[in-house]
């Protein structure tokens, strides 16, 4: 029986292999931290989507901007509308948010965030959501457009 030896090219070769498994390995589940605004304007849409869900007018309409709120004047009047043209957003089972907001021709004080949506039929709808920051900081909802989803319905 022959006795196998290593020598010093294959220990290098091995060696270059592990570094670059590695090296891969890192590169894959390297993720960048996502942007406070962004997470500031998921928080505000899953809330006001969690408002629907309780039926909660008041707290809904809370997550309007100042001059949506003006537009409606009243939370029952909102809900009204809500549940009139947007019943997808209103019954939604389940909420998926897609990539970081992207600022309105450059202007970081109005974003846009995308939004996935399955309402209770397991009907797939996508809504693009405007965002305002308000003189506070905060960010209120200024405006939502719902598009077509070109996701697979459950």
């Amino acid at each position: 029986m022959r006795q196998a030896r290593i020598s010093f090219a294959d220990i290098a070769v091995l060696a270059l292999l592990a570094g670059l498994a590695i090296a891969t390995a890192l590169l894959q589940n390297r993720h960048q931290p996502m942007a406070l605004h962004d997470q500031a304007i998921r928080t505000i849409i899953g809330a006001q989507i969690e408002a629907f869900r309780r039926d909660d007018d008041l707290a809904a309409f809370g997550f309007a901007s100042p001059d949506l709120r003006a537009q409606f004047v009243a939370p029952n009047r909102f809900m009204a509308m809500v549940r009139a043209h947007y019943r997808p957003i209103y019954i939604a089972q389940s909420v998926s948010f897609t990539g970081t907001t992207r600022a309105v021709a450059d202007v970081p004080e109005i974003r846009l965030q995308d939004v996935y949506l399955v309402d209770d039929r397991g009907t797939s709808h996508k809504a693009r959501y405007m965002m305002q920051k308000q003189p506070d900081g905060s960010w209120k909802i200024a405006g939502c457009q719902l598009l077509v989803s070109h996701q697979m319905d459950i």
